[in-house]
């Protein structure tokens, strides 16, 4: 029996505890009408620790920016954090697309 799996990407990040991050991500498609969400969440409660903010590029060619300021940075203890960004695709089509670990260092 063939198996169809439909799984994020991964993608790990890792960032200075209070320096600024942004990191550009291309997914060579049109994302033209999606909408994007993303969460930075504790490894052992699952809350969310952070919220990066994310802008478009160009959606025509499927970049987008994935940021956290210094400020959210520095409220994040050293340590790893699971992360991820969700989008919805125009129309009712909604899929977590990225997701992997923060390691947030010193």
């Amino acid at each position: 029996m063939a198996l169809a799996a439909q799984l994020p990407g991964r993608l790990d990040l890792a960032l200075r505890r209070g320096d600024e991050f942004a990191s550009l991500l291309d997914f060579s498609i049109d994302l033209t009408g999606y909408t994007f969400t993303a969460s930075v969440r504790s490894r052992l409660t699952g809350a969310v620790v952070a919220t990066p903010t994310i802008t478009a590029v160009n959606l025509a060619l499927g970049q987008i920016n994935l940021a956290l300021t210094e400020l959210q940075t520095s409220s994040l203890a050293v340590g790893d954090y699971d992360w991820s960004l969700v989008w919805s695709a125009p129309g009712t089509v909604t899929r977590t697309a990225l997701a992997g670990i923060v390691e947030v260092s010193p």
